[in-house]
């Protein structure tokens, strides 16, 4: 019964994560109407299918060993799947994405905290990158947008170029973003299939395999209600900033797995769109926006929620 319960909360938790991963991977291209949701959900879906399993493992071993040194059980993974899965629901309720590595790595230290067995040394170091990561998102996106808007004399050539080759330029956003969408296989997927292989018998490989789909099938479904949130209410993504967007922080997010570190895509994503809306509308009235306000309340509230959450379902279901 357990089992069936971790298959189905998989499913449902997986399907979040994707409307979530995909509102900051394919909001370039989106954003700047370039694929319809369709085209962008299956190419979504096939480049987190990627990702997945070629270092989807790497994060799996994290999350399993790592941050909590208590071997889960069948039940403990359920819980855990349950919390994550309730707050990724609640985030995209609201309308806010919220990172899934944070979600998950919370909901693994609520069950630490529950056994007394939390590595706190992993927790810090995962944060201290998220941090890092965040801060150079913003600072590279800002540096680059800086010097090629607003258009004047010395970039004006820039705009020749991309004008002259707009047809390439198209390409190459499309591309970026199914780079960024095999960054969040490489992270996100381990999310959902952790509990399930620390606590079933099931390869990690071929768990990644059936999980990465429903991330493609997610973003499909209700994609377009989140996606809005990043690629056109904070600010509106040109295609130049797309390309920007996408570079950097995929490429963030590719270095974290190839280290083994859960990671969150969404925070360095929306940090570079704050850049360019900092460029665009002036520092003061970015952080004056009632949506940016709404985000770093969710970001920070969510993932502390998510602990409490794991923790309380231990007590409750596993026993003081």
């Amino acid at each position: 019964m357990i089992s069936l319960l971790l298959i189905i909360t998989s499913v449902f938790l997986a399907l979040n994560m994707g409307i979530s991963g995909f509102s900051v991977s394919f909001s370039p291209s989106y954003g700047s109407r370039l694929l319809d949701k369709r085209k962008a959900a299956v190419l979504y879906g096939l480049c987190v299918l990627a990702g997945g399993v070629l270092i989807g493992p790497r994060v799996i071993q994290t999350l399993l060993g790592k941050i909590s040194l208590q071997q889960i059980n069948p039940l403990s993974g359920l819980l855990i799947l349950v919390s994550a899965g309730a707050m990724m629901f609640l985030s995209n309720l609201l309308k806010i994405p919220q990172s899934t590595s944070f979600v998950t790595v919370a909901a693994f230290l609520g069950a630490g905290l529950y056994y007394r067995k939390v590595n706190w040394m992993t927790i810090l170091i995962i944060l201290s990158v998220a941090v890092v990561f965040s801060l150079l998102s913003f600072m590279i996106t800002f540096w680059f947008k800086r010097k090629i808007y607003p258009p004047r004399q010395k970039n004006f050539r820039v705009y020749e170029k991309f004008h002259l080759h707009r047809s390439n330029l198209k390409r190459f956003i499309i591309l970026t973003d199914l780079y960024s969408a095999f960054g969040i296989g490489t992270n996100n997927v381990a999310n959902v299939v952790a509990p399930l292989v620390g606590s079933m018998p099931i390869s990690p490989v071929f768990a990644l395999v059936l999980a990465a789909p429903l991330f493609g099938v997610g973003a499909y479904l209700s994609g377009d209600k989140v996606i809005n949130t990043v690629s056109r209410d904070i600010i509106p993504i040109g295609e130049i900033s797309a390309t920007i967007i996408s570079l950097i922080t995929a490429s963030f997010v590719i270095i974290a797995s190839l280290l083994g570190l859960p990671t969150p895509y969404v925070q360095f994503t929306t940090f570079s769109i704050l850049a360019v809306s900092c460029v665009k509308d002036g520092v003061a009235h970015t952080l004056g926006k009632a949506i940016f306000k709404k985000i770093i309340f969710v970001w920070i509230l969510v993932p502390l929620f998510t602990v409490a959450l794991s923790l309380l379902l231990h007590l409750i279901f596993v026993g003081r």
